[in-house]
């Protein structure tokens, strides 16, 4: 076996495991990424609907997307590179039994910075036409929008390059034990000898943990994505939700993708497109969108891929607490290109300072779990 050295290994070359490596290398660390697939982005990150907000209800996450979202609508102009960046906004319809407390959520939003608009239900029609029936209100966030989860990730890869950051594809850890004050990990043929393991494994983060005899409480959830005919309607759509049963659709070129994430599937790596879903989420939103009625289904665009889904979904970030040299960056549960940007200063802080500073992640720690937080709401 060949044995390389590095400051740090970073398993998983998704956004935020790019977004991390970046981060070190620009403190100064050598990095080694770890990927098992042959290329970037191709696990969650690449299989996203790739919307940002800052519609979220706990501070926390939204603080994670005040820090992001500015680093994402000016990215081309701080860095030079493209990512695909379209503030189409999100667009929340809330139901009558929701008003409440979405109001209350949109207080902390403003308290907090976030741009989010409140219009009745008449206003909201100029987005996107839809039933108003049993809503309340909507939200807009003009923030909000979407990226090109590709180019985002492949720009992290190739500034990451520049600063001499190696990425090995193809390369399935197989083995992770500690070693002197650090860590070896095992790949096919070659050994990795480092101080700091980052998981940014996604939906895989889990298997990555147990290989070392760590607890990792994420898994693996299928997502669906369902594309459309083109349709007539010219306006772009923005990622609009309906609270009332968590049925999404937004615009893509001449077309649009919709869905519905099944939240209370149980963990595993199921494959393929449920054509039961497809009927399921047709019938359960055309009541919203009496359009798709006529609406052309592409099942050849439509794609599949997975989650990683912690126990309250929200992400994991910060160090293992049964073990030393060791961070977490994963769990997001679909919130992982839109926090990407302020996860990989965070881990970079973490281990080149030994506490964050420029983002508060304290409520993504690992105990949480047996305390009292605020659990978000605004999970879709």
């Amino acid at each position: 076996m060949s044995t390389h050295s590095s400051d740090v290994v970073v398993i998983g070359s998704g956004i935020n495991g790019a977004s991390s490596a970046w981060h070190l290398a620009k403190r100064g660390l050598t990095v080694t990424v770890l990927e098992k697939d042959a290329g970037a982005a191709m696990g969650s990150t690449g299989k996203s609907a790739a919307g940002v907000r800052v519609q979220f209800t706990t501070a926390p996450n939204i603080l994670l997307s005040l820090y992001s979202l500015p680093i994402y609508r000016s990215f081309e102009e701080r860095y030079g590179r493209d990512i695909g960046y379209r503030d189409i906004g999100y667009l929340l319809l809330v139901p009558e039994t929701r008003w409440d407390t979405h109001l209350e959520s949109v207080r902390l939003q403003h308290e907090l910075g976030a741009p989010v608009e409140v219009l009745d239900p008449d206003e909201a029609q100029k987005y996107i036409p839809f039933s108003t029936e049993g809503l309340a209100g909507a939200t807009y966030g003009p923030w909000d929008g979407i990226i090109d989860p590709h180019m985002a990730c492949l720009a992290w890869v190739d500034m990451a390059k520049e600063l001499s950051v190696s990425f090995r594809m193809n390369t399935l850890v197989t083995g992770l034990r500690p070693e002197g004050e650090g860590w070896l990990v095992e790949a096919g043929e070659d050994r990795f000898s480092c101080k700091w393991i980052v998981n940014a494994a996604g939906a895989w983060s889990g298997e990555i943990g147990a290989l070392a005899g760590l607890s990792v409480p994420v898994g693996p959830k299928r997502i669906q994505i369902f594309l459309s005919s083109p349709i007539t309607d010219k306006r772009a759509y923005p990622l609009t939700i309906d609270l009332s049963t968590g049925v999404y659709v937004r615009s893509e070129l001449d077309r649009v993708i919709f869905g519905l994430d099944n939240l209370d599937q149980e963990f595993g790596f199921t494959e393929g497109i449920d054509q039961d879903w497809l009927e399921h989420v047709l019938l359960t939103g055309v009541d919203r969108y009496s359009w798709w009625e006529d609406m052309g289904i592409d099942l050849r665009g439509s794609w599949w891929g997975y989650y990683g889904v912690s126990p309250d979904n929200s992400p994991i970030i910060g160090p293992h607490p049964d073990t030393r040299g060791w961070i977490d960056a994963c769990g997001f549960s679909g919130h992982g290109i839109m926090h990407a940007p302020a996860t990989g200063v965070a881990v970079a802080e973490m281990i080149a300072d030994g506490d964050t500073k420029t983002v508060d992640v304290d409520h993504f720690r690992h105990n949480r779990f047996a305390e009292k937080l605020p659990v978000e709401q605004n999970i879709f």
